[in-house]
This record gives structure tokens, sequence and C-alpha cells, in this order.
């Protein structure tokens, strides 16, 4: 799984600001550049910040008041000690390791570690009188990609109870990659989930208002047959003509499943928020 900060951000899950930004551009047009000293004609006028097990980098300026070199020969050509190669290959090899900087600073964030590792939110039944204590009790999870070719696209999946007229379960998956009718329609689907053999069966396909997700839906006749196919770490994989549109893996699965029991027995969830962030990052 590759890991996709510009789709987090852009998910609105996480607001960082930029912690470095650099522009190479050769020491003849005076700005700073990465360097590993400062050369003939140069000064060092700073530093990248470092962190985490990254070393800083010195960025590097012309010299305003360097005096010209010029060759043996006599020729008043430029200075010999500028090598565009190497310098190419600093601003590289400083660019990786400010990538690398970044990276494990996003792992520090517990808000990015829940996206990446997955996090589920409980819903209780609604307060109201025309609505039966025990109905429409959903659980969700939410999480990055586990499939590349997927574009990142996060995966979420819900397990939902009875409410109204409606006596079974749904299983929902939602994701970038699947399709947004304007209707609801009946498709054809194949699911795969653990190391059981894949199982094609009609699902209800259509889209979240406001949102870039197309819905699956599976039908469950009871919520008691959905509970007690719930595994504690259970991996998913929805295709449509061979083509995978959602996979996932749910932690917690067991957790999960005793609180939705509270839930539909009318009971208060013991908590609605569950994830496996270390506690040490954990928001106080």
């Amino acid at each position: 799984m590759s890991l996709s900060i510009h789709l987090f951000r852009k998910l609105g899950l996480l607001s960082l600001p930029v912690t470095i930004s650099m522009i190479f551009l050769a020491p003849k047009a005076q700005a700073e550049y990465p360097c590993s000293f400062a050369g003939p004609g140069e000064i060092v006028v700073g530093s990248t910040q470092g962190g985490y097990g990254v070393a800083s980098v010195l960025l590097c300026d012309t010299d305003p008041y360097a005096q010209p070199e010029y060759e043996e020969s006599g020729d008043y050509g430029s200075s010999s000690y500028y090598d565009p190669d190497l310098a190419a290959l600093e601003f590289q090899t400083a660019n990786a390791m400010l990538q690398m900087q970044q990276q494990l600073e996003l792992l520090q964030d517990p808000d990015y570690l829940r996206y990446l590792s997955g996090s589920w939110k409980l819903f209780p039944t609604a307060t109201s009188e025309e609505i039966t204590p025990g109905d429409y009790c959903v659980a969700s999870f939410f999480k990055a990609s586990m499939n590349p070719a997927a574009n990142d696209a996060p995966v979420m999946i819900t397990v939902s109870g009875p409410g109204g007229d409606y006596d079974g379960s749904l299983l929902t998956f939602a994701s970038e990659a699947i399709p947004r009718p304007e209707t609801v329609e009946t498709i054809t689907v194949t699911l795969t989930q653990n190391d059981e053999p894949p199982a094609t069966v009609r699902a209800f396909n259509y889209s979240m208002p406001n949102l870039p997700f197309g819905v699956i839906a599976f039908a469950v006749p009871t919520i008691d047959a959905a509970l007690a196919g719930m595994e504690d770490v259970q991996s998913f994989d929805v295709a449509i003509a061979g083509q995978s549109v959602a996979q996932t893996t749910w932690h917690s699965g067991i957790r999960v499943r005793d609180e939705l029991r509270n839930c539909l027995n009318g009971q208060p969830y013991a908590v609605t928020d569950i994830d496996i962030v270390p506690d040490r990052l954990q928001t106080p």
C-alpha cells in the first residue's frame, strides 16, 4: 500500500503546513540551493530543519562579494568549480531526505495513522418517538486503500441493522472506484472474504450525495447472520467484472460486534470510536 499524502489532504483529514519548500536554481540565479559545503564563490546561508533521525541539509547561495576566478591560461571564462551534474545530485539527495522527514512527521500524527490503519465509528439509534430502540444501529470502518490499482482511494465499509420496515441487515462498501449511477441499480458483484471462495451475487449500486464515492450494498437476511460472520481481523475484496473496486481489511471486529449487540438491545455503546493508534500518540 502506498501512502497517499495528497489524497489524505484532499479529503480534509489533515491540514499540515508545508514544512520546507525549496526551489533549485544554479548559483548564477542567486537563489538558495542545497549543498554539501560552500565552495569557491559560495556562502552558506542556512540549513533545512532536521529531525526524526534525518540530518539537516545546508543551503548555499552565491557570494556577492566573491572575486571572479580565471583559468591559468588567462582566459576570462566562467568558473570551473560549478558542476551542474553534482549540483543536481545534491538537490535530489536533499529532496529525498526532506520527503522522508515529512513522512516521518506524518507518521507521528494520530489522524493520519487512523487513516492508514483504519478506525471505527459507531452510530447509536436516533432519539425519536417514531424510532424503536435498537433500530438503525450502524458501525462504519474507514481506511486508506490497500489496492494501489484503485488510485489509493480510501474504502469505507458499513454494517447496519434493521430499521423501519426493513428487517434485514446491510453490508455496504463505498469508494471512489465504485461506479456512481444516477439512480439505484442492481448489479452483479463478486465478494471475497478472507481466504473463502469468492461469492458472485446481485447487489445494490448507488451514489453518495455530495461525495465522490460510489456505493455497493449487500443485503443480509438478518442482523444476527451479519454479526455471526464478523471476525476480529477480516479482509474484503469487491470486484465488478473482474476489476477490484473496494479492497480493505478491518480490525477490532469482535469488539464492534459486541457493541452493535448492545445497540440492538436498546443499550448505549461503551465506546463510539475504535482505532489501534498507540496510546502515546493519542490526542490528550
